[in-house]
């Protein structure tokens, strides 16, 4: 059985993570659409992963918390997870709330070329593709 990518619809993305943990379809679909989706359905996933507690909205510390898992997870040490989400919410922070609705998110990250690329390459995951690649050429 092999592990190529597959197209899968947005309604199949619906994942749940109340119980802390993803299994392998929500795993590829996540991976499918993080490499192959619209822009607006990768801000959406975004936002979703971000937002931790899902109450709807990502504080600093839920925007911490992801990113360092995220720069553990795909190498990405551009920049430190504290300088990140300090820069996220000055940005598109629009109501200095301490908080970023889905609104926020999608617009301000769309208004800025800087902050969409930096957190799509955030979200590069062809490190850990190519580790996964190697483990099983390695394992055959």
């Amino acid at each position: 059985m092999g592990f190529g990518i597959f197209p899968v619809h947005v309604e199949e993305l619906k994942m749940s993570f109340k119980d802390g943990f993803i299994d392998f379809l929500e795993f590829i679909a996540a991976i499918n659409l993080v490499i192959r989706g619209k822009i607006d359905q990768k801000l959406k996933w975004y936002f979703k992963l971000y937002d931790a507690d899902g109450n709807g909205c990502i504080d600093k510390k839920e925007l911490l918390s992801i990113f360092s898992a995220i720069q553990a997870i795909n190498g990405y040490t551009n920049m430190s997870a504290e300088e990140f989400t300090n820069m996220v919410f000055q940005k598109i922070d629009v109501n200095n709330d301490g908080e970023l609705t889905l609104e926020e998110f999608i617009n301000g990250v769309e208004s800025d070329e800087d902050l969409m690329e930096l957190i799509s390459k955030s979200f590069d995951l062809s490190n850990v593709l190519k580790v996964i690649q190697n483990g099983r050429r390695n394992s055959v």
